[in-house]
C-alpha cells in the first residue's frame, strides 16, 4: 500500500475543474529550536493546480488539504535529478574518453541533458496527467484514506 503525503493549503481560485491552493511551505529544519533566528531557513508559499471534478464544492479561502501519493514525488525526483545527472556523467566520461577535445567533451553532455528536459517539457501534458494531486476539504481527513 503506497503511503500519501499531505499538507494543509488555502484556496485562492476555483475555476471549471481547477481549483488554486496556496501552501506554505517551510524546510525541514523548522522543527528547530533556532529556526526563527536562522538565515538559512527555506520558507516559500507554493501554488499548486489541483484538476477535480468537485471544484464547485470549494470556494476561495477555504482551509483544505492537498494530497499526494509519495511514490510520485519519487518519480519526479528520479525524472528531475537523477536521469539528468547519469546522463551528464555518462556523456562526460564517454566524451573524454573518445575525443581530445576538453571543449567538445564539456559541451556535449550539457546538450544532451538539455535535450533530454526539452523532451521533458514536450511531455509535459502527459507528465502532468500521472502527477496528480488530491483535495479535501480541511477536517475531512478520513476521505483522505480512502482515496
Amino acid at each position: 500500500m503506497s503511503q500519501i503525503a499531505t499538507h494543509d493549503g488555502k484556496v485562492i481560485s476555483v475555476s471549471p475543474d481547477i481549483v488554486k491552493v496556496e501552501m506554505h511551505v517551510l524546510s525541514a529544519c523548522s522543527s528547530c529550536k533556532a529556526h526563527e533566528k536562522c538565515a538559512f531557513v527555506d520558507k516559500a508559499d507554493k501554488i499548486v493546480e489541483v484538476e477535480t471534478p468537485e471544484w464547485n464544492k470549494y470556494n476561495v479561502g477555504d482551509d483544505v488539504i492537498v494530497s499526494v501519493d509519495e511514490g510520485l514525488g519519487m518519480r519526479a525526483v528520479l525524472l528531475a535529478y537523477l536521469v539528468p545527472a547519469i546522463i551528464l556523467v555518462a556523456a562526460l566520461v564517454t566524451m573524454s574518453v573518445l575525443t581530445e577535445s576538453q571543449a567538445l567533451a564539456a559541451l556535449v553532455p550539457i546538450a544532451l541533458v538539455a535535450t533530454y528536459f526539452l523532451v521533458l517539457y514536450r511531455l509535459r501534458d502527459r507528465l502532468q496527467r500521472k502527477f496528480t494531486f488530491g483535495l479535501t476539504k480541511a477536517g475531512n481527513e478520513n476521505e483522505i484514506m480512502q482515496k
